[in-house]
């Protein structure tokens, strides 16, 4: 009996240290594709970097600050639809509305970087969910229109619709903040193409009434369009004139900006 009791605690050790040699074997295979992924890093040898922490994290998922790093390895090799991933398995080890919005800002930064600003009006609208006035999101969002408007390019085509979208997003920042100097900025923008955008409406009427100058309800109505476009410009520029005024006062108010959305790391 004594020889079995002898038996049975030794197997119950084993039984014990089974677990536990367990997790130390994966904590050491994070640890050593982590710092594996790292030297690659390092070496902007992205792609292999991305794969040593993959292992990592087979390992140990909640290695918050890896999924960074993969994320950041896929981006540089234009792996977008990877680093989100990575980015999306931090949210969820994030616990409040405001950790979680932060992440999603992120990864509409990231999309932004990448040009694929669909996907960054996406994550930031749900950013926005969490946070409705997140001055960043909004921010972002009202360049994302003004690009898609042709505000950050004279050779670009104006689109009338996607620039009054941009002014609507302006104006939703500079309700929560009104000192928000680069807002004011970058709303007088938008205006000064939307003034372009009506004055070439305005001389293409005026051309088209030249035109059938002999045929009066053409000519009629062609000049009552073009005076139409002539009155949105002079209200545009009555408002080009109080933006330069607030972008003035917000910047001797101390030029309060709205907060930059939390950008993709550019080193690990």
């Amino acid at each position: 009996m004594k020889r079995l009791g002898k038996v049975g605690l030794v197997l119950g050790v084993l039984a014990l240290g089974g677990p536990f040699g367990c997790k130390d074997e994966k904590e050491e295979a994070a640890k050593t594709h982590r710092i594996k992924g790292t030297d690659h890093l390092s070496k902007k040898e992205f792609k292999e970097a991305a794969a040593e922490y993959a292992l990592s994290l087979e390992a140990d998922p909640k290695q918050e600050k890896v999924w960074e790093k993969k994320a950041y390895a896929h981006m540089q090799v234009g792996q977008m639809a990877e680093a989100s991933q990575a980015v999306m398995k931090i949210l969820e080890m994030k616990a409040t509305p405001a950790e979680k919005a932060e992440v999603l800002r992120t990864l509409a930064s990231m999309h932004m970087t990448a040009g694929t600003t669909d996907d960054a009006e996406k994550y930031f609208n749900e950013a926005l969910k969490l946070e409705p006035k997140d001055e960043a999101s909004l921010g972002w969002i009202a360049e994302i229109y003004a690009q898609r408007g042709g505000a950050r390019s004279m050779e670009a085509p104006i689109v009338k619709a996607d620039l009054e979208k941009s002014l609507n997003y302006y104006d939703q920042v500079l309700a929560i903040n009104a000192n928000s100097a680069n807002t004011y900025l970058n709303k007088r923008v938008v205006m000064g193409r939307l003034m372009e955008y009506e004055r070439q409406q305005k001389e293409q009427a005026l051309s088209e009434a030249a035109e059938n100058a002999k045929d009066k309800t053409i000519v009629d109505e062609a000049n009552a369009r073009a005076a139409e476009h002539q009155k949105r410009m002079d209200d545009f520029q009555v408002q080009f004139a109080e933006m330069t005024k607030k972008f003035s006062e917000a910047k001797k108010a101390g030029g309060a900006q709205p907060a930059a959305p939390a950008q993709a790391k550019n080193t690990p």
